[in-house]
């Protein structure tokens, strides 16, 4: 049969630029081992000089990447809020206008001890009042240093709770001192007022104690001025068991035995 069947394909249909050559598929020399066309001679590994792929790019190791099943999330930062101002009137004014009446006269009465104003003998007044006192003289210098401490504090309204436990103090300790010298009886229709304004002085200071400074002071944004509890009755309890005991080692006089 002398004519060619067009479909067949010969070794002159095929540019070897286009593909790979023709390689045997068995050992060389095996009969059938040959693509049709194909040269048994030896082909080159690559076309035209050209580098293998493998040769260009190079393989890598493989690295095994070890993925988290639970990825990490990051913690929100806590939000700070803020505690809203409670509309409270005028509470803040009048426990201002407290707070500038007692630390004020508090003030008043130890400078005018301290430095002998308003025709005041001064220290040496003091000291003939506590003369019946064991220990006389130096309440009469304690007790004005204590009062002009305290009062300062209290019109500044700050470090409220301490300033209010030596305000406490001090009028505990002047309130027994005015119902033993100006006082006969416990009969308290008979009393005057040098032994009521002691007493009332003391329950301001008590009460200034429990009520804190309000908010028209230094101690606005601290918590006993917002809400004032365990430093209450704190301050308060040691207030009363310092007056008691500057009232027992100072004076040495039973206020019961009168």
């Amino acid at each position: 049969m002398d004519k060619k069947n067009a479909r067949d394909v010969t070794p002159d249909d095929f540019d070897p630029l286009d593909g790979l050559p023709y390689a045997p598929l068995g050992n060389e020399g095996t009969a059938g081992s040959t693509a049709v066309g194909a040269s048994t001679s030896e082909q080159p590994a690559t076309l035209t000089g050209k580098a293998a792929p493998t040769e260009v790019f190079p393989e890598s190791p493989t690295e095994t990447v070890h993925l988290d099943p639970t990825p990490a999330v990051a913690e929100p930062e806590p939000v700070r809020v803020e505690e809203p101002r409670a509309k409270r009137g005028t509470i803040d004014f009048g426990l201002l206008l407290l707070r500038l009446l007692l630390g004020g006269w508090l003030i008043v009465a130890s400078v005018t001890t301290l430095f002998r104003l308003g025709g005041s003998d001064g220290i040496s007044e003091l000291r003939d009042a506590f003369g019946d006192y064991a220990y006389g003289d130096g309440l009469a210098i304690v007790v004005p240093i204590l009062q002009l401490a305290a009062g300062v504090f209290l019109v500044l309204g700050l470090l409220s709770p301490i300033a209010s436990m030596v305000a406490v103090a001090v009028t505990g300790f002047m309130a027994v001192h005015g119902i033993v010298d100006a006082t006969d009886s416990w009969n308290v229709f008979a009393w005057g007022a040098e032994a009521w304004l002691p007493i009332i002085l003391f329950g301001l200071a008590l009460g200034q104690q429990f009520t804190g400074p309000g908010f028209y002071g230094v101690d606005a944004t601290r918590s006993w001025a917002r809400r004032p509890i365990a430093w209450s009755w704190i301050c308060a309890l040691l207030g009363v068991v310092a007056a008691g005991l500057i009232w027992w080692f100072g004076t040495g006089v039973n206020p019961l035995a009168n």
